[in-house]
C-alpha cells in the first residue's frame, strides 16, 4: 500500500514539473540576442567616405551638447535594442544606452542608434565584436546586420529611416532610350467618313474579398500557442495534485467507515 502511495505522489509531481516547464522555456525564449554592425563598413572614414549625411534630432537626443561628429546606426527588421558599442580608430570603443549622454543615445525606439565622436574617425573592426566594427544587445535581430544608415549633420532628421547604402562606391547605371515611332496614318479625301460615336468597352470587375487572416497567439519556447499550452499545463496540475492527494485521503475513508 505505501509502494503504490509514493507511486502516485511520484506520477503527481512528475505531471506538476511537465505543466511548469514550458513556462520556464518561454521566459528564457525572450533573452536578448547579440546583433553586429554589417562587415562592409568597417573601414569607414566619415572624411572621405560618401555615406550620405543628414541631421540626427530624434526624439530620444535631449538638449546635451552633441558638438562631435555623429554616426546613425539602424537595425534592419529588428526592435529592442538596448545598448550599442561602436569601434572607433581614434575614439576607440564608444558605447551609448537608452539614456542620452554626450556620447549619443539608442534612437527610433529600439531600432536604432546614434554615436558621436569627438573628430572624424574610422570604423575599425574589432575582435571581441567578432570580427565587426560594432555590438549590441536587442529583443529581436532582425534578417540583417546593423547598418551605417547616414552621418549626422545640420540638415533636417530623416522622418523614415533611409536604405542603407549597399556599396561605398558608385555603380554607373547605363540605360537604353526606346525610341516608338508612330505608324503613318493614310486618309482618303473622297471617302465620306460618319461621325461615331466611341464605343465604351464593357469591363467587368470583380471585387476580390479580402481573406480572413487568422490571428497567431504569441508563442512560449515549447512552440506552441499560448492558449493550448495554457489549458493542456491546468489540466496537468489538477492531475497532478490530485494524485498526490488521493494517499492521503483513502486512510481517512477508511476510518469514517470504521466509526
Amino acid at each position: 500500500m505505501k509502494i503504490r502511495s509514493t507511486m502516485m505522489r511520484f506520477a503527481g509531481a512528475g505531471m506538476i514539473a511537465v505543466a511548469v516547464v514550458p513556462w520556464l522555456g518561454g521566459g528564457s525564449a525572450s533573452a536578448a540576442v547579440n546583433v553586429y554592425v554589417a562587415a562592409k563598413w568597417d573601414g569607414t572614414n566619415s572624411a572621405t567616405s560618401t555615406v550620405s549625411q543628414a541631421g540626427c534630432d530624434y526624439a530620444e537626443v535631449t538638449d546635451i551638447s552633441h558638438n562631435s561628429q555623429g554616426w546613425h546606426f539602424v537595425l534592419p527588421g529588428g526592435s529592442g535594442l538596448t545598448t550599442f558599442t561602436a569601434n572607433f580608430q581614434t575614439a576607440g570603443k564608444v558605447t551609448v544606452t537608452t539614456t542620452d549622454t554626450a556620447a549619443g543615445v539608442i534612437v527610433q525606439g529600439g531600432k536604432g542608434a546614434v554615436i558621436y565622436t569627438p573628430t572624424d574617425d574610422v570604423l575599425v573592426a574589432l575582435a571581441a565584436f567578432a570580427d565587426h566594427a560594432g555590438q549590441g544587445s536587442a529583443a529581436t535581430a532582425g534578417t540583417n546586420d546593423m547598418q551605417l544608415s547616414h552621418l549626422c549633420n545640420g540638415e533636417s532628421t530623416p522622418t523614415e529611416t533611409p536604405t542603407p547604402t549597399v556599396s561605398q562606391h558608385s555603380v554607373p547605371v547605363t540605360t537604353t532610350a526606346v525610341v516608338t515611332t508612330p505608324a503613318a496614318v493614310t486618309t482618303t479625301a473622297s471617302a465620306a467618313v460618319l461621325p461615331t460615336k466611341a464605343s465604351t468597352p464593357a469591363v467587368s470587375v470583380k471585387g476580390t474579398k479580402a481573406g480572413t487572416v487568422k490571428s497567431v497567439l504569441p508563442h512560449t519556447g515549447s512552440g506552441l500557442p499560448v492558449g493550448l499550452l495554457l489549458a493542456t499545463s491546468l489540466a496537468l496540475l489538477l492531475g497532478g495534485g490530485a494524485l498526490m492527494m488521493l494517499p492521503g485521503l483513502a486512510p481517512a475513508r477508511g476510518k469514517r467507515r470504521r466509526h
